[in-house]
């Protein structure tokens, strides 16, 4: 990987904490990090409706609302704290560009006391930092958001598992690490779009794994023209020097 290609891919998926193995399985050291990090986050955990409401009247919930990329399937409460709503915002809108396809939800927050039989005690859905997501039946759909989900748990900012029953995606996000993995991916967009120099298509691999959408600015020409235009400054202040001591 050339130098500007590894800084680029470390600006959209660096780290904001520490990172873990990528799976899909879940654990219960997974359930304990999202809870953890709830309570650190001081987020109030929804015992019933009214405390949703409370919550929403609050301002610490916002209400999701589907549009061209995203679909609410049987969703009771489409509420969620504000860092889960631009992910699923960002993430629908890169999906549908990605496959042509509309990214469906089926669950965000949910009182503890509307949880299923089988929901962890430590889930963070009353806390509103989870979304549910409905696998896709397309091979192609179903890899493509694996890969970019499991590319954003590698970065730290989010925890996924392939659950079973019902079959769905648990996706618990970490508001403080997701919102400023956010920052870093929209600084590079500012770049992108101030700089005068002709766009090129950003790397595959790349938009596989930033959460915003592959139609939008692509970076990679910008960023190159930048860092080229710096090197072509450096080395010709250089030649001066020479020049000067001879």
């Amino acid at each position: 990987m050339t130098g500007w290609r590894a800084l680029l891919l470390a600006l959209l998926v660096a780290p904001a904490g520490l990172a873990h193995a990528s799976e899909l399985a879940g654990s219960s050291a997974s359930m304990r990090r999202q809870n953890s990090i709830a309570k650190e986050s001081q987020l109030t955990f929804a015992r019933d409706a009214d405390d949703v409401r409370e919550e929403v009247d609050s301002g610490a919930l916002a209400r999701v609302e589907p549009n061209d990329d995203l679909v609410l399937s049987d969703v009771s409460q489409p509420y969620a704290r504000a860092e889960v709503k631009l992910f699923v915002e960002r993430l629908a809108a890169q999906y549908r560009a990605a496959t042509g396809a509309r990214l469906v939800v089926t669950s965000l927050t949910r009182p503890s006391g509307s949880q299923p039989r089988n929901a962890s005690p430590l889930s963070v859905h009353p806390a509103g930092m989870a979304v549910d997501l409905r696998i896709p039946a397309v091979r192609a759909e179903r890899a493509w958001l694996e890969e970019t989900l499991l590319a954003l748990e590698d970065a730290g900012v989010l925890d996924v598992t392939r659950e079973k029953r019902p079959p769905h995606y648990h996706i618990a996000v970490f508001p403080a690490r997701y919102r400023a993995h956010a920052a870093r991916v929209d600084s590079v967009r500012a770049v992108a779009r101030d700089d005068s120099i002709a766009k090129a298509p950003l790397p595959a691999r790349v938009v596989a794994r930033a959460p915003e959408p592959a139609r939008e600015a692509n970076v990679a020409a910008p960023l190159l023209g930048t860092m080229s235009a710096a090197g072509l400054a450096i080395g010709g202040l250089a030649l001066r020097r020479r020049r000067r001591g001879r």
